[in-house]
């Protein structure tokens, strides 16, 4: 994997990426049909326990995703919350505005929303994620919600989430209510190792990787499921590090064709590429890109591959959505900067003529959709090769390893002539 994996590791397994991404599995789903069924009981109460790392919010955002668009819902992270603070989220989500109210006042608001609703027939529902690191006062607060009725009905039903401590605080003696109207508690299950390596593969390809095996093959998933024990955020947490350790030494496959493919291999074996570039040399090939005429970014080449697409696995991302996730390939040379376009949908354009591969020189235009790469400081190349630029797109490529090839052939054989001399 190479460094800008780091970037997609973060995407995919980051803090912030359950949010943007959910993988759903066997205890998930079960997690989610226990919850719906809690939900219609006359109780209307549900548990959803599991340590940390499980799963617990992204199932019960999810739960929140699954429900009914008429249906007045709050969710709310019970981490550190105090009564009032509860109070407000809930009533700010159910559409009242309660500047300047008093917890007296938050509680009677509640209060009368979940009763009118209930002769509506339509209870509101309220989930709360970690009650077991709720303060007192608004677990105390909780329990008199999980009270009210209205016509023989309970008038606001819940989904409540906790660690493994959540059967004890239940039992408690200041939650009788919910220990009363508890429909059933769903203890999450870990992912099985099967489970796992789809999981850590379809987060990745939501993220623009569309061969993510090729960075987590079966070996490095059962070692991520080892180390985590099939619990996600555990998965996550190993997922990140992996990549990261690797970055630098497992480059990703690019998502090329078979034929392309191979042309890539026969070039890089024929070609010899740059080595290091010298800070007293000539300014290293860069592409400015820009968009309705504005610059957007520009890009110094740093390594003799650089991938183009809408991916952000990309060296140079291009968010435009005519552009393909992996859309084309820049290999740079001593004497020539070759454009491969990897099988795009929409194909690329240099100089407003579409093209397959070409060899790039100094203020070509780029074209992918709406956004333009300008090149600048390309290796000069030879009247031969800008014969051989203007060749057809078919014949190009196999033309520039044959020339290769041909003064491989007579550097050898000069050098061969040399020795025997000597």
């Amino acid at each position: 994997m190479q460094a800008k994996g780091t970037g997609i590791s973060d995407k995919a397994f980051g803090k912030e990426a359950a949010g943007l991404v959910t993988v759903s599995y066997k205890s998930h789903q079960d997690a989610l049909h226990f919850l719906e069924a809690a939900l219609s009981t006359n109780k209307g109460l549900g548990l959803l326990q599991g340590p940390e790392g499980s799963g617990k919010t992204t199932i019960a955002r999810r739960l929140k995703g699954t429900l009914p668009g008429d249906c007045a819902v709050a969710f709310i992270d019970g981490t550190r919350i105090k009564a009032k603070n509860m109070m407000t989220e809930m009533l700010l989500q159910f559409g009242y505005d309660t500047d300047l109210a008093t917890d007296h006042e938050l509680e009677r608001m509640v209060k009368m929303f979940a009763t009118q609703q209930t002769v509506s027939n339509q209870p509101p529902i309220l989930v709360v994620d970690n009650i077991d690191r709720m303060y007192p006062s608004a677990l105390r607060m909780l329990n008199t919600f999980a009270e009210i009725q209205m016509q023989d009905r309970y008038a606001m039903r819940m989904i409540l989430t906790g660690r493994d401590s959540l059967k004890k605080l239940i039992a408690s003696e200041g939650m009788p209510a919910i220990k009363k109207r508890e429909a059933g508690r769903f203890p999450i299950r870990p992912l099985t190792i099967k489970e796992a390596m789809v999981y850590l593969q379809a987060r990745l390809k939501a993220f623009g990787v569309n061969e993510a095996e090729t960075i987590f093959p079966v070996d490095v998933s059962d070692r991520i499921y080892q180390q985590s024990g099939g619990w996600p955020g555990l998965i996550n947490q190993a997922a990140v590090g992996a990549i990261k350790k690797n970055a630098a030494s497992s480059p990703p496959k690019v998502p090329d064709t078979i034929a392309q493919e191979k042309v890539v291999a026969e070039i890089e074996s024929d070609l010899p590429v740059l080595g290091p570039i010298e800070a007293t040399g000539p300014l290293p090939p860069s592409l400015i890109v820009s968009k309705d005429g504005k610059v957007v970014s520009d890009y110094t080449f740093k390594e003799n591959k650089v991938l183009i697409g809408r991916s952000d696995f990309a060296d140079v991302v291009i968010h435009d959505l005519f552009a393909s996730k992996i859309h084309a390939l820049l290999l740079l040379f001593s004497d020539a900067l070759v454009l491969l376009d990897l099988n795009s949908s929409n194909g690329t354009t240099v100089n407003s003529v579409v093209v397959r591969n070409t060899i790039l020189k100094s203020d070509d235009i780029i074209s992918l959709g709406d956004h333009r790469l300008k090149v600048r400081n390309a290796p000069a190349i030879s009247d031969e090769m800008a014969r051989l630029r203007e060749s057809p797109d078919t014949i190009k490529m196999k033309n520039l390893i044959d020339m290769r090839r041909q003064r491989k052939q007579r550097l050898a054989l000069v050098t061969a002539k040399g020795q025997q001399h000597g």
